[in-house]
């Protein structure tokens, strides 16, 4: 999968940006976006450590078309399955 693809699936499910970069008070913020604001920096500084460990990394062309799928289907409005629910139809049969 290249650069562009990875970047593609990451927008689709990209969560809002916090702040637009400006100065702005910590009190004059929400504590949703200072919650996203600490993922953030946590992720980083998460990534500046330890890199990325699936880097040079190829994806086999069918899961690469299964996540096409998946992207495609969550935009044109589809619902994935939290773990709960999965587990809750394994168990209900």
């Amino acid at each position: 999968m290249s650069k562009k693809q990875v970047k593609e699936v990451q927008t689709a499910y990209a969560a809002p940006a916090a702040t637009t970069g400006e100065d702005i008070p910590v009190a004059k913020i929400t504590a949703r976006e200072l919650n996203m604001l600490i993922q953030s920096a946590l992720k980083e500084a998460l990534e500046e450590v330890f890199g990325d460990p699936d880097a040079g990394l190829e994806l086999r062309p069918e899961f690469e078309e299964e996540l096409r799928q998946a992207v495609a289907y969550v935009a044109a409005g589809g619902r994935l399955l939290s773990l709960e629910e999965l587990i809750q139809n394994e168990f209900d049969g």
